[in-house]
C-alpha cells in the first residue's frame, strides 16, 4: 500500500484501521476494533460432538473456551481447507469471541473512509462481506469482513453468559465427581450421580427398533436397556475419526445411565478416570445456533488429559432420539421388565455398591465413594529429603499437598514397568491426602451386597503382606475371576498412623 492512504492531516477524512489476513490467493481485511488478537495454531485442540463441519474445534485462552472457525467452509471458498500451521485471528462482537483460521496475517491498514465501499445487504455472502477497500488507485481490492455479520450466520458458536459472581461464589463450595470417557476423538465425562454402572461389552441382541445409533439391547438383570452408539449419535463418527465398531473390543464399555425412569447404555471408546471439579471450573462452552448445545454442562481443563466436555444427563434423556429408544424399548418389554425386576430385586438382598476396578498385578476394587478422584501419574513431583523409598514424592493439586504412595514398592512387589501410564488414586484419610499408584484402572461395577464373600484366610496369606489385613472381602465376577474388595482406611492407617492425624477430624473414608 502506497503511504499517502495513511497520511492524515486537518480536516482529511476519518482514518479507520483494518489487519488483513490471507486465505490463499485472497485477502481479506477485519476493523481492529473487532479484532482482540492474533495466536498461533494452538497445540490442543478439544474436538466437540454435534458442531458443524465448519468448527474445527475448541481451545483454552486464558480461560475462555475460542472456537476455531473455518472461514473457507464458511464462505464456500473451495476444498483446499486452511492448514492447522497457520494464524488464529480472535475476533469479538459484543460477549461472542470466536478465532478465525487463516493461512498468513498480512500487515495494519490505515485506510481513510472515503477508500471504503459498502456493499448493499442483499443476499448472506454481501452481509459477510460488507464492503471493500479500494487500495492504489484500484489496483488493489480487499474485501471487508463483517464480524458482527458473521456471527449472525447459521451455526457460529456463541458464548452462553457467565454465571453472576454471587452464584460462581456459591458454586465454588462443592466438589464433584465424574468419569471421563473417549467417544472417537472426543473426550467427554457425565456426572457419577448419573451413571449406574459401567460395565464390558457383551453379546447385544438385536433391537427390534429400526434406528441407526441403537447397536442393540441386553438384559441386565431383568431390565432391557438400549445401547446407543454415542459416536453416531453425536456426528463425531462423521468427521474421520475410527467409529466404535472398530475399536479395540477389549476397551469398549457400556455406561449405563438410569435418569428419569429411562434406561440406556452409551457405547463409547474407552472409560479414562474419574475427575473432579466444580461447577465455577467449568469453562462457558460455545452455543452452536440449531444444534443440541444444552447437551453440554461445560468443558473441564484436566491436566494431562486437556480439555473434558461435561455432558448434561437431564438434557442427554430429553433428547428426541434418546427419548424415542429408551421410551420404544420400555413400553415393547414393560411387562417382562417389571416381572424380571421382581425376580431380581427377590433374589438380591442388601444394598448396591459400585466400585471402581484397578489392576495391582491382580484385580482389586474399592467403593466409589472412597475416592476423591483419579488421575495421571504426575510429572512434577517434589521429593523432599527423609521420605520413605516408597514414597516418590509430593503433589500439588488445585492447592492442596498430596503424598504420592507407591503402592508396588509399599508392598514390596516387583516395580512397576512403565510408571508413565500408571493411574493415581486420590483418596482422603483423616484429613491427609494420599496419591496410590496403581498399574491402570480396569472398570466400574456394582456389586450386590450379598454377592461378596469373605476372603479365607489361605488366600489372606498369599496376599502381600502391607495388603495383607486390608483384603477382608471378594466378589467372583462372571469371566474375570475373583475381584480383591481392597479397606481403603485400612490401608491409608498404616500409611498415616493414628497420631500423626489431626484431632477431631473425621475418617474420609470410613
Amino acid at each position: 500500500m502506497k503511504n499517502e492512504n495513511s497520511i492524515v492531516s486537518d480536516g482529511a477524512p476519518a482514518i479507520e484501521l483494518y489487519g488483513s489476513f490471507h486465505l490463499g490467493d485472497i485477502e481479506l481485511v477485519i476493523p481492529v476494533a473487532s479484532l482482540q488478537e492474533v495466536v498461533n495454531y494452538p497445540s490442543s485442540v478439544t474436538q466437540s460432538p454435534l458442531a458443524p463441519p465448519h468448527l474445527l474445534g475448541l481451545f483454552n485462552l486464558r480461560g475462555t473456551l475460542i472456537p476455531i472457525l473455518d472461514l473457507r467452509q464458511m464462505l464456500c471458498l473451495g476444498d483446499d481447507a486452511a492448514q492447522p500451521a497457520g494464524k488464529i485471528a480472535i475476533v469479538e462482537a459484543g460477549d461472542a469471541r470466536v478465532g478465525l483460521l487463516f493461512d498468513t496475517t498480512g500487515e495494519i491498514l490505515r485506510v481513510p473512509a472515503t477508500l471504503k465501499v459498502a456493499f448493499d445487504e442483499a443476499g448472506q455472502a454481501a452481509r459477510v462481506i460488507c464492503g471493500a477497500l479500494k487500495l492504489d488507485g484500484g489496483d488493489r481490492i480487499l474485501p471487508i469482513l463483517s464480524v458482527s455479520a458473521l456471527f449472525g450466520m447459521r451455526d457460529v458458536p456463541q458464548l452462553r453468559h457467565h454465571a453472576t459472581s454471587a452464584v460462581r461464589r456459591a458454586q465454588q463450595a462443592q466438589r464433584h465427581q465424574g468419569v471421563s470417557f473417549r467417544v472417537a476423538d472426543v473426550h467427554l465425562a457425565l456426572p457419577m450421580g448419573a451413571i449406574q454402572e459401567i460395565i464390558r461389552v457383551p453379546a447385544l441382541n438385536p433391537s427390534p427398533l429400526a434406528d441407526e445409533v441403537c447397536v442393540g439391547m441386553l438384559n441386565l438383570r431383568g431390565t432391557i436397556v438400549p445401547v446407543i452408539d454415542f459416536a453416531r449419535l453425536t456426528g463425531a463418527a462423521d468427521k474421520g475419526a475410527t467409529p466404535s465398531s472398530e475399536k479395540a473390543a477389549g476397551e469398549r464399555r457400556i455406561v449405563v445411565l438410569n435418569l428419569q425412569e429411562m434406561h440406556f447404555g452409551l457405547l463409547v471408546d474407552r472409560v479414562s478416570s474419574i475427575v473432579s471439579y466444580r461447577d465455577d471450573e467449568l469453562l462457558a462452552m460455545p452455543a452452536f445456533s440449531q444444534r443440541h448445545v444444552d447437551l453440554f454442562a461445560g468443558c473441564l481443563v484436566h491436566g494431562e488429559a486437556g480439555a473434558i466436555i461435561l455432558l448434561k444427563p437431564d438434557a442427554l434423556c430429553g433428547h428426541a432420539r434418546v427419548a424415542a429408544i429408551a421410551n420404544g424399548h420400555r413400553t415393547l418389554y414393560s411387562g417382562k421388565q417389571q416381572a424380571a425386576a421382581t425376580s431380581a430385586r427377590a433374589r438380591s438382598s442388601g444394598a448396591r455398591v459400585t466400585c471402581v476396578t484397578f489392576h495391582l498385578t491382580h484385580l482389586y476394587g474399592v467403593p466409589i465413594r472412597q475416592l476423591c478422584e483419579v488421575i495421571e501419574y504426575p510429572e512434577d513431583l517434589v521429593r523432599a529429603p527423609g521420605m520413605p523409598s516408597y514414597v516418590p514424592g509430593v503433589l500439588s493439586l488445585r492447592r492442596e499437598l498430596i503424598t504420592v504412595v507407591d503402592v508396588r514398592s509399599f508392598c514390596e512387589m516387583p516395580a512397576h514397568p512403565d510408571p508413565g501410564h500408571a493411574k493415581v488414586l486420590v483418596v482422603e484419610h483423616r484429613g491427609e491426602k494420599f496419591g496410590l499408584v496403581v498399574d491402570a484402572l480396569d472398570n466400574i461395577v456394582t456389586i450386590d451386597a450379598a454377592a461378596r464373600i469373605k476372603v479365607p484366610a489361605m488366600l489372606m496369606r498369599q496376599a502381600a503382606n502391607a495388603l495383607s489385613d486390608c483384603l477382608k472381602e471378594a466378589v467372583e465376577l462372571p469371566g474375570r475371576g475373583t475381584l480383591m474388595l481392597l479397606d481403603l482406611a485400612a490401608l491409608c492407617a498404616r500409611l498415616a498412623p493414628p497420631e500423626r492425624a489431626p484431632a477431631g477430624r473425621a475418617n474420609a473414608l470410613a
